[in-house]
C-alpha cells in the first residue's frame, strides 16, 4: 500500500500540474483523494475480494496471519467504500 500511495501521490502531482488550469486546495484534496481511493480498488480491493484469491491465501497461511492480513487490509477496503 505504501508504494501504491506513492505512486498516487506522483500522478496527483503531474495531473495537477499538467491539467492547464489551477485547482483550489479543496479541489487538489478531492482529486488525491479520488487517486488513492481509486489506485487502491484497481490494485488491491479488487484482487483480495476475488473468490480463488481469497481460496489460495487462505491454504498458505496461518489463522493469526490471516487475521494481520484482515487487519491490515481495513482500514483500505474501508477508504474505497463504495468504489466500483
Amino acid at each position: 500500500d505504501g508504494i501504491l500511495l506513492a505512486q498516487a501521490e506522483a500522478d496527483t502531482g503531474y495531473f495537477l500540474a499538467n491539467a492547464g488550469r489551477a485547482f483550489t486546495s479543496g479541489e487538489a484534496a478531492q482529486i488525491a483523494a479520488t487517486m488513492r481511493r481509486a489506485y487502491r480498488w484497481q490494485y488491491i480491493v479488487s484482487g483480495v475480494g476475488e473468490a480463488r484469491f481469497q481460496k489460495m491465501l487462505g491454504s498458505l497461511v496461518s489463522p493469526a496471519q490471516m487475521h494481520r492480513i484482515e487487519a491490515a487490509l481495513g482500514p483500505i477496503m474501508g477508504d474505497v467504500q463504495g468504489v466500483n
